[in-house]
């Protein structure tokens, strides 16, 4: 089989019309130039180009290759600047699954790193059930995920660990109210608090809780989405629990308090995982964000 990298000779001369030029084009030499045209005519047993005083033509038959090697070579060198775009990261796709709103807070500062690093690169996260984003990570639909921890195959790889301690917080008014009481005080003021929906992971938890201590509450709202449950919180509407490793920021601005520094639910571990058998560019490098972060 003819090398590809002569035909690639062969188009260059072709276009260029001379070999000094050619050359130049290549960056080889003109001896090799014409080396590899002679290589290339021997193995196709035909002449290519007429030889000329000021340059080269093409053939009858080497105008009928140009014809159909042309595009070929175009589509070839496509693909291969395509696949160094990928690899310098200048353009890409990474595909993210999560399986709980709180993944947002453990994900934003990786993700917003990574887009800020490498722009070009689309980012699409999905929420899906953790037995969802198991098959897609399997069949490389997915190239990381981030779930509660479990058992994985052995093709999948736990890249991170994140551990998930909710605390009570509210705005500054709760919680120069109620900052020296107890969850358990009956002048603590159980009946406003807002509490994810029940299709959100983290309120299998904190009804564990809840029901643990006996703690009967009148949810004074349910809300699926936890930045709105933030904003609910800080604006003084009612008093939640949050994971409070997310919102350190927020504390030392004074925008939210710990109303019961001693009240803890150690509850949730998450996990970051990759399929191992799946190759991507954009998913190296956001790997190494995330084991940074």
């Amino acid at each position: 089989m003819t090398n590809f990298n002569l035909y690639k000779i062969f188009m260059v001369v072709a276009e260029q019309k001379n070999i000094t030029k050619a050359s130049e084009v290549l960056h080889i030499s003109q001896p090799a130039l014409s080396f590899n045209i002679k290589q290339l005519e021997e193995d196709l047993n035909c002449e290519l180009f007429i030889r000329k005083n000021k340059g080269v033509e093409l053939s009858a038959l080497g105008k009928l290759l140009y014809e159909k090697v042309s595009p070929i070579i175009n589509k070839l060198e496509e693909l291969e600047n395509f696949s160094l775009d990928q690899k310098l990261l200048k353009e890409g796709l990474i595909k993210i699954g999560v399986n709980s709103a709180n993944s947002n807070q453990i994900i934003g500062t990786s993700i917003n790193a990574f887009a800020r690093k490498f722009p070009n690169v689309y980012i699409k996260i999905v929420r899906l059930s953790q037995k969802e984003l198991l098959e897609k990570l399997s069949n490389n639909e997915l190239d990381l995920i981030f779930i509660d921890y479990c058992n994985l195959e052995n093709n999948l790889e736990i890249i991170k660990e994140y551990s998930a301690n909710y605390q009570l917080l509210g705005n500054k008014d709760y919680y120069d109210k109620y900052k020296n009481l107890n969850i358990l005080s009956k002048d603590f003021p159980i009946n406003d608090i807002i509490l994810p929906t029940p299709n959100n992971k983290s309120r299998e938890y904190i009804d564990k809780f809840l029901n643990d201590n006996n703690i009967l509450v009148n949810v004074k709202y349910e809300l699926d989405n936890y930045s709105l449950l933030y904003d609910f919180v800080k604006d003084g509407l009612g008093i939640a629990f949050f994971n409070s490793d997310y919102y350190i920021k927020e504390l030392k601005n004074g925008k939210v308090f710990i109303l019961s520094k001693n009240l803890k639910i150690d509850a949730r571990k998450f996990i970051c995982v990759h399929n191992k058998n799946l190759y991507n560019p954009s998913k190296t490098e956001l790997i190494k964000i995330i084991k940074n972060n």
